[in-house]
């Protein structure tokens, strides 16, 4: 796993959205003051992965990763695993309760592994991110946390672990759990191999009917089943022949009885003679009721001629209507004329009352006018002086005029509205009078422009008695015409009742001569004479007299035809008697309820088919078995070799010389390293299970690495990890944990100045090769200006920043 780009927002005291871009960095540190958030970024690569952080001592708890008073925060990881691109994801959110959660977690895989954005393969989601994780990864959470992230208080875990648990991190990180597999496998193998052979040993005693002895009986059989195949072919159409002449003999007899009981049973049937004289009856009153309707038909077509002849009522009912309508107009007419006569002297006497309510209201308008000069001349005299401009005429006053007599404006006022109203009222009365005179003479026109009209369509037209006249020889014609057609549906309807009486006596005479044909029809194969089709009951009678004599003839003929019977069965039954012996012989049994010469020949083909499946049978058995005691051999020697690679592989005997053989190498690389940081006195061992150190300052003692100081135990702990990460590739079988980059966040600073030169000398040689990123967290500025890469952590009041900084 190598980082390629961290985002990171309110994870811890990350506030505000940072990157960390890890891309074109093999060898890099963390600088910054203690509180910054240099192990938050570690933090933050940690809980993309897996969800969780190793400084929270609790895997379930995640509320620490969320920054205070933050409701949401979001990590995102993009990482390289062997030459793939990845995403890892996670959301933290703030419930009200206050509790904190993660949401919406994501594996995906970048379609262009050189892109750090674009289209993505959603790999898990949520809870089944972090085992996909690990199954990419190749490590667990407490393996990644030991071997590849290794945190503060923890740098020493690796070296101080259990035995137990140091051999099962190495088996996992060494893929040695493959061989694990292989052992299981090949035991469960050998147990399926021994199961397999017991299972094919007890499938043998299954095949101890198919014996040579058993396979020579099955051809013998065979060979006697075609024999008897031959046999029947020769057997079968003799036999067929006498059941022939057995069926057609039993038919003639069978034949003979039943045409003798058919034609006793013909007798004449009952009332055939009162058919005949209904008949007649019937016949006689339907010519009659057919004279009557002719006679009818012909008075109703003469009444038709004779009203077509007539002229038309339409016509003359328009005229005798003309005629009425012409005489109630003229009605109407004198009393129209009257009342235009009377509206037009209302009309003269209004309007001689309008010009005289019209001359008063001129008379009070002058009356008012003069009042109202009057009253200003004396409004204005009181003012005039001699001398002065007149305010009227504007010219010196040269005399002053008398004095006038008081004026009653009021008066004269109401004198006019009482002139102007008359005028209205006798205005609207002279205008209803137009209107009343107009409309009497648009009445009086209307009436005249009416009589006119008619007198104009009635010219030339009968008068109204003679319309009158024609109309009733009309009305006679046409109730003579009604009693005709009446007359003719009587006609009609005693014509179809004598029809229905005669058609009703014709269905019984014609069921009786079909009767009669049916009864004939099954004889006229027995040579039945033809009938005459003209008298019911001699024909009937000729029928009879012909059945009995034919009746007496096959009674005669009869025992011999039981004979020829008896003889073609006794041929028959001799026949089948041979075959049933035959087949008898040859062990063949014959379908019951079925005739022997259709049951042998399949019976013989059933028995040919089983002895030929039984010998079939009998050799595949034969070989099966040959199969079954091959497979059997095979198996017990698979379960042989699968044994002994189960016993090979046993924990306490391969894998457990690997391991040895692992901690061989671990211990050889980490004691070079550690030599070097601790100027030549220490080395690492192992006693095949635990870790020792010798002191060569002291005899070269050994002694347990629990017996260190503190700044000695960080030096055997960083030698121990860096020849994990350096040799782990080297040592791992197919299909083992890559550890592509290594990341140590320890106190740097207990170092004295040659060791710590030590340390970054042999970082920088672990960087060198390319094959892993190395990212170191520290505040040593002695170590860190050696850093080719820095990301200087700072924090303020609110947010940790992230900045990327070159050596």
């Amino acid at each position: 796993m190598r980082p390629v780009l961290l985002d990171l927002a309110g994870f811890g005291s990350f506030r505000e959205p940072t990157t960390v871009d890890f891309r074109g960095v093999d060898y890099f540190a963390l600088v910054g003051p203690t509180g910054s958030g240099k192990s938050t970024v570690i933090d933050a690569l940690t809980f993309a992965l897996y969800g969780s952080v190793p400084r929270w001592d609790d895997r379930r708890t995640v509320s620490n990763a969320l920054a205070p008073t933050m409701t949401r925060g979001t990590v995102r990881l993009i990482f390289d695993v062997d030459g793939r691109r990845y995403v890892a994801a996670r959301e933290l959110r703030r419930a009200a309760s206050g509790s904190v959660n993660v949401r919406n977690a994501r594996l995906e895989r970048l379609a262009d592994p050189a892109a750090v954005d674009g289209d993505t393969e959603v790999l898990a989601a949520d809870s089944g991110v972090t085992p996909a994780v690990e199954a990419l990864l190749g490590l667990p959470y407490e393996h990644f946390i030991t071997c590849v992230v290794l945190p503060q208080g923890d740098f020493a875990e690796f070296l101080h672990e259990k035995p137990a648990k140091r051999q099962e991190i190495l088996i996992k990180l060494l893929g040695l759990e493959v061989y694990q597999r292989i052992g299981q496998a090949a035991n469960s193998e050998a147990t399926t191999q021994r199961v397999r052979a017991e299972q094919l040993t007890e499938q043998l005693a299954g095949f101890t009917d198919a014996t040579a002895a058993a396979e020579q009986a099955a051809r013998r059989q065979v060979t006697a089943l075609r024999k008897l195949d031959t046999e029947l072919a020769a057997a079968l159409p003799a036999l067929a022949a006498a059941a022939a002449a057995v069926e057609q003999a039993d038919r003639a007899a069978v034949r003979l009885r039943a045409e003798t009981v058919a034609l006793r049973a013909l007798t004449v049937p009952t009332g055939l003679s009162e058919l005949d004289q209904r008949q007649a009856v019937a016949n006689s009153a339907l010519r009659r009721a057919k004279d009557a309707l002719a006679a009818a038909e012909a008075a109703d077509t003469a009444a038709r001629e004779a009203l077509a002849a007539a002229p038309e009522r339409a016509p003359l009912e328009h005229i005798r209507r003309a005629w009425e309508q012409l005489a109630e107009l003229e009605g109407r007419l004198p009393a129209a004329q009257g009342e235009q006569r009377r509206q037009e002297a209302a009309l003269a006497r209004q309007q001689q009352r309008a010009d005289a309510a019209a001359t008063a209201l001129a008379a009070a308008r002058a009356v008012l006018d003069g009042a109202q000069r009057a009253d200003l001349a004396g409004a204005l005299r009181p003012h005039l002086e001699l001398g002065e401009d007149c305010p009227v005429c504007a010219q010196p006053v040269h005399a002053l005029p008398p004095a006038l007599a008081g004026v009653d404006l009021d008066q004269a006022q109401r004198a006019l509205d009482k002139a102007e109203q008359a005028v209205d009222r006798h205005r609207k009365g002279w205008q209803d009078a137009v209107v009343g005179q107009q409309r009497a003479a648009t009445a009086v026109g209307q009436l005249d422009e009416q009589i006119a009209a008619f007198r104009t369509a009635l010219a030339g037209a009968d008068d109204a008695a003679t319309v009158a006249t024609r109309l009733s020889e009309v009305d006679a014609l046409e109730t003579g015409q009604r009693a005709a057609d009446e007359r003719l549906r009587g006609a009609r309807a005693g014509a179809a009742r004598a029809e229905q009486a005669a058609a009703a006596v014709g269905t019984d005479a014609s069921s009786a001569w079909t009767a009669l044909d049916r009864a004939r029809d099954p004889l006229v194969a027995l040579d039945a004479p033809a009938l005459r089709r003209d008298d019911l009951v001699a024909a009937w009678t000729a029928l009879t007299t012909w059945a009995a004599q034919a009746a007496a003839q096959r009674e005669k003929d009869q025992p011999a035809a039981d004979r020829a019977v008896a003889t073609a069965r006794q041929s028959r039954d001799d026949a089948e008697q041979a075959l049933r012996a035959a087949l008898a012989a040859a062990g063949v049994v014959p379908r019951a309820g079925r005739p022997l010469a259709e049951a042998a020949e399949p019976a013989v083909a059933v028995a040919r088919e089983r002895a030929d499946g039984a010998l079939r049978d009998i050799r595949r058995r034969r070989a099966e078995a040959a199969t079954v005691q091959q497979q059997q051999r095979e198996a017990t020697e698979a379960q042989r070799v699968a044994k002994s690679l189960g016993q090979l592989l046993r924990a306490d005997g391969f894998q457990r010389w690997l391991l040895g053989a692992a901690l061989d190498v671990l211990v050889a690389d980490a004691s070079r390293t550690l030599a070097d940081l601790s100027a030549g006195q220490f080395e690492l061992g192992h006693d095949g299970t635990d870790f020792l150190v010798i002191d060569h300052f002291d005899a070269d003692s050994r002694r347990p690495v629990k017996t260190l100081s503190g700044g000695e135990t960080f030096q055997a702990s960083l030698a121990l990890a860096l020849a994990l990460s350096s040799q782990l590739a080297g040592m791992a079988a197919a299909g083992a944990a890559r550890l592509d980059s290594i990341f140590l966040d320890e106190g740097f600073g207990t170092l004295d100045e040659a060791t710590l030169e030590v340390v970054a000398a042999t970082l920088e040689n672990l960087a060198a090769t390319g094959d892993r990123m190395v990212g170191v967290v520290t505040h040593v500025p002695g170590l860190a200006e050696r850093v080719p890469v820095r990301f200087a952590v700072r924090r303020d009041q609110r947010t940790s920043s992230v900045t990327r900084e070159g050596a």
